[in-house]
């Protein structure tokens, strides 16, 4: 007796851009409403951990629901994760403090883990990879839509209710994943073929996969500059409001999905390696701009390095997930995608912790060689005050100057400091993929030997 696999097509493709969709909006929207949260609960130095510990839970779980998805089915443990991050939403939705925000962003985390990974394990499953090219494309395509309507719903949701709408609004695109998935997708797993499963890691270590996730880590530990601190950028340094700074990064949905949608055709056609280098170049010369971003920097060139940005970035995550899909079998896939998604989400969680640890040691450095010490740094945030509500006494008056000049100079020096340290964490990447086996995909890598 063996596993029975069955899907309807077209309900399936809707099933996962739908699941995908809920995780993308609560990307989108929660970096957006990140200022605002930190602003009413007090928490501009606790402001990194409210994504590293929905990151780090995400980490987490990654490899364990990869593994539970190979023995008891991809969608039973899909739609558990779906269900354990709507519980978490809802809670994230009530918190009354920035200690239980982060709490229970960990809950939220945990089912988070399940949706990426199991996602495109799904379509490595149920496409070849010359049509796998085009859902992949059609699935990127959702965070353009999302990076869309993201901002303009989590703009009205802040300026209009409240943040914690940012959450609520999860639920019923989470309810509507379900229902589409229940319908779309049948699998029966026989117990002769699980239990071969629970001992069998062959070939899930080789030198390909090894470098590809290397290479995944560093790119999304990088990416961080972009998806977390640029809307700081925009909001605190140039003065833009939050739906401005949201609809600023919608180009680089377009051009991740565009690259996303042609990726599957390169990797047939050329060395994956090759390919790999190709966006590691674009990325690197992006990441070089954007350490030239100042206070005086214009929207246009900001907007235009973004969406550049996706190219390099897209070209980057995409390549290395169909790599790892074509790396492995059926019944291992759940397992490789489990981990490499569990080393995609620790490149995440680590660049947003190490961002967030600097930009607050540069503040504080930047504050005390002012000759300014016990800066409160959740008043740097404080709308229509700026230094005056981030220094006390004397020193507010002696140094804010019109328009809290001192504060977007500090934000500005600390920014930039981020984004050499996503310049270097790219010239990393790509000094790997640099050495990295050949990989033609379709046929035998140059190697397949566990290493």
């Amino acid at each position: 007796m063996t596993d029975t696999f069955s899907i309807k097509k077209g309900p399936l493709v809707i099933a996962l851009m739908t699941v995908v969709f809920l995780a993308a909006m609560e990307i989108t929207i929660t970096v957006l409403a990140a200022p605002a949260i930190t602003r009413q609960l007090a928490g501009f130095d606790l402001m990194s951990f409210m994504f590293s510990s929905y990151l780090l839970a995400g980490a987490v779980t990654t490899p364990v629901f990869g593994r539970l998805a190979d023995l008891y089915g991809r969608k039973r443990m899909l739609s558990l994760g779906i269900v354990i991050f709507l519980v978490g939403s809802a809670l994230c939705g009530a918190a009354q403090s920035m200690a239980m925000l982060i709490a229970f962003r960990t809950i939220q985390g945990a089912g988070a883990g399940s949706i990426f990974t199991l996602a495109y394990t799904i379509v490595g499953d149920a496409f070849p990879i010359e049509s796998r090219a085009a859902i992949m494309g059609a699935m990127s395509s959702v965070w353009g839509i999302a990076g869309f309507i993201g901002p303009v719903i989590g703009g009205f949701l802040i300026e209009g209710l409240s943040w914690h709408w940012v959450f609520f609004i999860n639920i019923p695109f989470g309810v509507a994943g379900l229902a589409i998935l229940k319908f779309s997708l049948t699998e029966n797993f026989c117990r002769e073929t699980r239990q071969k499963r629970r001992a069998d890691w062959s070939g899930l270590v080789t030198r390909t996969i090894v470098f590809v996730n290397a290479i995944a880590f560093l790119a999304c530990a990088a990416m961080q500059g972009i998806d977390v601190y640029i809307a700081l950028y925009l909001q605190n340094v140039l003065g833009y409001s939050a739906m401005i700074a949201g609809l600023a990064v919608l180009p680089m949905c377009f051009s991740w999905g565009f690259v996303s949608y042609i990726m599957g055709k390169l990797l047939t056609r050329f060395n994956g390696k090759v390919v790999v280098i190709l966006a590691g170049v674009v990325q690197l010369a992006c990441a070089a701009l954007f350490v030239t971003l100042d206070a005086s920097s214009g929207l246009p060139f900001v907007v235009v390095l973004i969406f550049l940005t996706g190219f390099g970035l897209g070209g980057l995550i995409t390549a290395t997930t169909i790599i790892i899909q074509e790396s492995v079998g059926y019944d291992k896939r759940g397992t490789a995608m489990g981990i490499s998604s569990f080393v995609k989400t620790m490149g995440q969680t680590v660049g947003i912790a190490v961002l967030g640890m600097m930009l607050n040691m540069r503040l504080v450095s930047f504050f005390a060689e002012a000759g300014l010490v016990g800066v409160d740094l959740d008043g740097l945030l404080q709308e229509g005050g700026g230094v005056a509500d981030a220094l006390g006494g004397a020193a507010a008056s002696a140094l804010a100057g019109p328009g809290g000049g001192l504060v977007v100079q500090a934000l500005d020096t600390g920014i930039n400091l981020l984004f050499w340290i996503m310049l270097a964490a790219t010239a990393a990447l790509l000094a790997l993929a640099l050495f990295m086996p050949n990989i033609y995909l379709g046929k035998e890598t140059e190697e397949e030997a566990p290493a």
